[in-house]
């Protein structure tokens, strides 16, 4: 009877150890589920702020190229006021200069 006992034990300490080793198995696949999780969502946030790091260096860049090419506009267009604003007073004298002569003629005898 002895011996019936100590493999009635045996039988149930390899019972109980299965199951100990069942429920650490699936304690150990749950922690591994959560911390694969875990890590995908960290790398997804990293990577959207990456992305928007990325996107804001980017834009800073399009900035400081656009404002360059903005300002070598403005002095194109500038410079070019400035030769009409020459050519209109240039003009306006000369018809002034026209208007006096054609009345010098009119009023003032050769």
């Amino acid at each position: 009877m002895e011996m019936k006992k100590i493999l009635g034990l045996s039988e149930r300490l390899i019972a109980l150890i299965e199951k100990a080793q069942t429920e650490a198995n699936t304690i150990v696949s749950k922690a591994q589920k959560e911390a694969e999780e875990s890590l995908a969502e960290v790398k997804a946030e990293a990577e959207k702020k990456r992305l928007r790091a990325q996107r804001r260096t980017g834009l800073e860049e399009f900035l400081v190229d656009a404002e360059a090419d903005a300002k070598k506009e403005a002095k194109k267009v500038t410079k070019d006021y400035e030769n009409r604003v020459k050519e209109i007073k240039g003009t306006s004298d000369e018809k002034l200069k026209e208007a006096v002569d054609h009345v010098l003629k009119e009023v003032v005898p050769q």
